[in-house]
């Protein structure tokens, strides 16, 4: 390992990534390797690691792979404010998907609740 790269092992390892993970983001074009090392072994900028975070944090946002290859396409042009107000939009969204769901999931609930209980008067009867 150079002093400015990251082989592909360390850094799935230390995103808690696998590197199969880390060739498939490369083949969508979210994250580049800088070079290739001995046997042809992909290496990587230390900030690398910071751009698999922020493609994890994305992810658990509930954000798709292709939303995000979009955020990174803006960004790679070096339009961070269209990007973040991108990434705005999509939250919001997101946020408005969320919403929906807890309203089914509180309907759900209610029905569970409704349900069971009529389960236990049949069983008391």
């Amino acid at each position: 390992m150079t002093a400015s790269t990251l082989d592909i092992t360390d850094l799935a390892q230390a995103a808690g990534v696998s590197a199969r993970t880390i060739r498939y983001y490369g083949e969508l074009g979210l994250l580049r390797a800088a070079e290739r090392g001995p046997g042809g072994r992909r290496r990587y900028r230390e900030d690398a690691l910071e751009r698999l975070r922020f493609i994890a944090r994305l992810k658990r946002l509930g954000l798709t792979l292709e939303e995000i290859g979009d955020l990174n396409a803006r960004f790679s042009k070096g339009a961070t404010p269209a990007m973040l107000q991108a990434l705005t939009g999509m939250l919001d969204q997101r946020l408005v998907q969320v919403e929906e769901s807890l309203t089914e999931l509180a309907r759900l609930k209610t029905d569970l609740r409704s349900y069971r209980e009529r389960i236990q008067h049949k069983l008391q009867d």
